[in-house]
């Protein structure tokens, strides 16, 4: 790597987390839904599986106070990216609207996030979220829960200093010492936990975005162009910077926009 592109790197970083840091802050006095509410693992889990089977395998899914963010392989081997979220817009000059957001984006999936999958969308009861909050005592507004391999990770900026792990099935619920739930680009799964999957080709065709208002009105399409390092840059910093501080959404903007 160059070392032009180390700086880069070095200042998208630096500018990520004080945008970060900012928007935090701002979020915990202001309301980043604009009044909408969020999508639910209770509405959502159903039309996921209505798309890619009940034998589509998780790679990971985050549920946050404004929205969710699914990774799953389906039968065609690829990985489907579907992000429900609260979009915000300028609608008028000086005034902003928000609206609830769909994209889609796929692409061949990596072999560690192949060896995470191991759950599929069929075995995931709706409900099983909520029912963890529940049980940690965590509030839904400002708390997340992230799925990876076969466990849930549960934190709340409510109560900072406490998080907790269970299965996949909301059984065995647990505190933790971990700062973050595992990345499952890097993921490493027991083999007996493992399954056969097809490796990733080379000559995988590039990925495609979608980006639907409600579910009907398709408001743009086209393909990511790889290897444009400043672009995807500054795609990061302005998806953190909209994120106004919902730790859910700058994780995902962390994990869409790698240079």
């Amino acid at each position: 790597m160059s070392s032009g592109l180390k700086r880069l790197f070095g200042g998208v970083a630096g500018i990520v987390a004080a945008v970060a840091g900012v928007a935090i802050a701002a979020h915990l006095t202001s309301d980043s839904n604009g009044g909408l509410k969020p999508y639910g693992l209770q509405e959502t889990l159903a039309q996921m599986v209505s798309s890619f089977g009940p034998n589509a395998r998780v790679v990971e899914i985050i549920v946050g106070s404004s929205g969710i963010y699914y990774q799953v392989i389906g039968a065609d081997h690829q990985l489907h990216i579907r992000d429900y979220s609260i979009a915000e817009s300028e609608i008028e000059a000086g005034t902003e609207g928000f609206n609830r957001k769909t994209t889609n984006d796929v692409r061949a999936p990596t072999a560690a996030e192949s060896r995470s999958a191991v759950v599929t969308l069929g075995q995931l009861d709706p409900g099983v979220v909520d029912s963890l909050y529940s049980k940690v005592g965590f509030p839904r507004q400002g708390s997340s829960a992230t799925l990876t391999g076969r466990s849930w990770f549960l934190q709340s900026g409510a109560q900072t200093g406490q998080r907790f792990v269970a299965a996949y099935n909301g059984d065995s619920v647990q505190r933790t010492q971990a700062a973050a739930p595992p990345d499952p680009k890097a993921a490493s799964i027991p083999s007996s936990a493992q399954q056969t999957t097809s490796p990733a080709s080379s000559n995988a065709p590039k990925a495609t975005t979608t980006e639907v208002y409600g579910f009907t009105t398709t408001i743009s399409s086209g393909s990511t162009q790889p290897g444009k390092v400043n672009r995807i840059a500054q795609r990061l910093v302005t998806c953190v910077s909209h994120a106004q501080g919902d730790v859910n959404k700058v994780v995902v903007c962390q994990r869409k926009y790698v240079p």
